[in-house]
């Protein structure tokens, strides 16, 4: 591989090769216009031409005829040089990526090429990353230009002073950068933020042998007991036994036995209790030890037994470590004591939770006030469990949720005014599932925002931004994956609604609907008001019909879920294109309605995707008679899987079903997660496709249509 380092020698090589390259194809191009021109006008042959006639033009052309043009790479233009360079790049070939970039002209193709450098791990040099961010201003900033920039500064073992000064504006958001903050400020005997922060670094983060080794020499005596202690505990809870052998090995006191009994979990009853009976007396009330106890008794369908055990263990996070896992194992051991009919004990593990991110406090706290609830019967307890992360909620979909059961929590118990503040505060986030739940409640519609776009002037400046600027040069070299990438940067970065809604009418009129779907996720995400945006209606090319034929809005509602409008998109399971369809289920469905099956025509015809796709939806709507919810999580999950559910939960269908507790019951995440996002896809579509009702800034909600069916 060549970079730019690899001498003077190097490079006049590389530029003799691409200055023959060049010349060869200007030659190619001259000697095609001659093939052209001669075609167009014959030379006659020498016995044809007349005594004192002019001589035949070599182009073809009649004499004193101006000849036509031949471009040469002067003329060429940045859309043609910049194909070149990134093609370039992507080969290895950097210094050549270099020399064509002097062609450039445009500042806004210079900087689409030191973005994509950057962002493409090349080593470009911490120098001209930094030259970059100053000289583009504007350019949104993201996580992953930090981390490039970070990686090398560590690199280039850039000195102390100029590591200090880079992190004073913001802290390193990556291991290297951390480790290399620490050792700076050791460097220059700041020893008391260099301690804090390794200690931070040796707790938190994941390394190898040999950094474990640096730091262990440099900050000799600062690493204790507790700080081994806790990296082991985390790389027990990610399951990474090297690293929680070393550093049970440092912390001493027996602690390796403590590995090895989490290791014995995984490793068959006879390994496992040895391995427990090997932990000493002084060990067995360490969260650890009640963990790996705990993980084993549940993986035996020993419920109860894991249970009582959760609840012996310490909540404090220096025990636990990291409370998110643990909350992961409790919601498993509660579900199951739910579905062995003792909900007061899973009502007792879910509650006694230390969940630190905040989904994962919402996740708990809702567990635990709904089965208060609805399975206990204790509206007051349930209240208060949802108040309590009420203000942890800050997305569209957990408010939502958190109001929602709120606003059942105060039915329930007979506060029926306060019930309808909180269905009204849910209502809000009408896009979301338990927004949509709560406007059958008010018998309300649901209700779409937008925002005014920007004044003329304002766009035109808008649109001169050098980032917006380039992502009009993506999309005219056909770069859609990177220009899908600079969308979403842009939209993550924007604190305008009015210049959101511009971005998105850019990708709207380059007929990008993933762009646009990206986009208006990301607003509403941030709590704008770009619904039409998050819900395009470009994504489904036209098709004919076959089978059982579907609302169109199914057909949005899952191609917006399954592959966010990407018809080339493939999972890793197999599914394939628009509507995610697993090939096995796409021939079968074919063959069914006489459709000839073409594998390579999922990803590459989005027609005959979508045409398949919904033929599928309709053999389902029509085995489950009708059941939208059971058709999506039939769609995600499979058959038998809903057919096992119905008989554990009972049928959504019948009336003394709950068909709101029926979907928290489905005992996998992402189908319970699919079945709620698919439905509110549905309902938004059906506004959209179905209702003439205008969409204004103002506009205030509809009432309800008493014909429409949620499920």
């Amino acid at each position: 591989m060549r970079d730019s380092h690899d001498g003077k020698g190097n490079i006049m090589i590389l530029r003799t090769r691409l200055l023959t390259r060049l010349m060869a194809s200007v030659a190619l191009v001259q000697l095609s216009g001659l093939i052209v021109h001669a075609a167009d006008s014959p030379v006659p042959p020498p016995d044809q031409v007349q005594a004192g006639a002019a001589a035949p033009s070599l182009t073809g052309l009649p004499p004193n005829t101006p000849e036509r043009f031949v471009p040469l790479m002067s003329t060429l233009g940045d859309q043609d040089y910049l194909p070149m360079i990134l093609k370039a790049y992507r080969g290895g070939d950097w210094t050549e990526a270099v020399i064509l970039r002097t062609k450039l002209s445009d500042p806004a193709a210079m900087a689409l090429t030191e973005w994509f450098a950057i962002r493409g791990g090349i080593p470009i040099g911490f120098d001209r990353m930094m030259a970059f961010q100053t000289e583009n201003p504007d350019w949104p900033v993201t996580a992953q230009l930090r981390r490039k920039s970070e990686e090398a500064l560590v690199a280039e073992r850039k000195p102390s002073g100029q590591v200090r000064a880079f992190f004073a504006k913001q802290a390193p958001v990556t291991t290297s950068g951390r480790i290399a903050l620490a050792f700076a400020l050791k460097a220059d005997g700041i020893d008391q933020e260099a301690n804090a922060l390794i200690k931070q670094v040796w707790r938190e983060d994941s390394f190898g042998n040999d950094t474990e080794d640096r730091i262990l020499d440099r900050f000799a005596g600062v690493l204790g007991e507790a700080d081994h202690r806790y990296r082991m505990e985390r790389h027990l809870l990610k399951e990474n036994w090297g690293a929680a052998t070393r550093a049970a090995g440092y912390a001493g006191k027996s602690y390796d036995t403590l590995v090895k009994a989490r290791m014995g979990v995984y490793q068959g009853k006879k390994k496992a209790e040895k391995a427990f009976a090997a932990v000493p007396a002084s060990l067995r009330k360490d969260a650890s030890f009640l963990f790996s106890r705990a993980l084993y008794l549940r993986r035996s369908n020993k419920f109860a037994e894991a249970a009582a055990l959760i609840q012996q263990a310490p909540r404090d996070h220096e025990q636990r470590v990291d409370g998110d896992e643990w909350w992961a194992e409790q919601r498993r051991i509660t579900r199951e004591l739910l579905d062995k009919g003792d909900p007061k004990t899973a009502y007792d593990v879910a509650s006694h939770h230390a969940a630190e991110s905040p989904a994962q406090q919402i996740e708990a706290e809702f567990h635990a006030g709904w089965i208060a609830l609805r399975f206990l019967d204790d509206p007051k307890k349930a209240g208060e469990h949802f108040a309590t992360v009420a203000k942890t909620a800050s997305t569209p979909i957990s408010i939502a949720r958190i109001a929602y059961w709120q606003g059942r929590a105060a039915e329930a118990a007979g506060a029926d005014a306060d019930a309808k503040l909180f269905y009204e505060r849910a209502a809000e986030k009408a896009t979301t599932y338990y927004g949509q739940l709560a406007t059958d409640k008010l018998g309300l519609k649901v209700a779409l925002r937008t925002v005014d776009p920007l004044p003329e002037d304002e766009r035109r400046a808008f649109e001169k931004l050098t980032p917006v600027r380039v992502v009009k040069l993506l999309q005219q070299i056909g770069e859609n994956e990177l220009v899908l990438a600079l969308y979403s940067d842009l939209a993550q970065n924007l604190t305008d609604p009015g210049q959101l809604d511009a971005l998105a009418a850019l990708a709207s009129a380059e007929k990008n609907p993933r762009a646009v779907l990206a986009i208006g996720k990301i607003a509403t995400q941030h709590g704008f008001p770009l619904d039409l945006h998050a819900y395009p209606l470009a994504g489904i090319p036209e098709f004919e019909p076959v089978g059982d034929e579907v609302e169109p809005a199914m057909v949005y509602a899952i191609a917006r879920q399954e592959s966010a409008f990407n018809p080339r998109a493939m999972s890793s399971a197999g599914a394939r294109g628009l509507m995610q369809l697993m090939p096995a289920t796409a021939k079968r469905t074919a063959q069914r309605f006489g459709v000839g099956f073409d594998l390579d025509r999922l990803v590459d015809d989005a027609s005959y995707n979508a045409k398949l796709g919904a033929a599928h939806l309709g053999e389902l709507m029509e085995d489950w008679k009708g059941s939208h919810i059971l058709a999506f999580a039939s769609y995600n999950a499979g058959g038998g899987n809903v057919m096992k559910w119905i008989r554990a939960y009972g049928d959504p269908r019948k009336p003394g079903v709950d068909v709101v507790d029926w979907i928290e019951r489905i005992p996998f995440y992402e189908t319970r997660n699919y079945v709620q996002r698919v439905m509110e896809n549905l309902q938004v579509y059906r506004r959209r496709l179905n209702d003439p009702t205008p969409v204004t800034p103002s506009a205030p909600p509809a009432t309800a249509d008493a014909t429409e069916s949620r499920y």
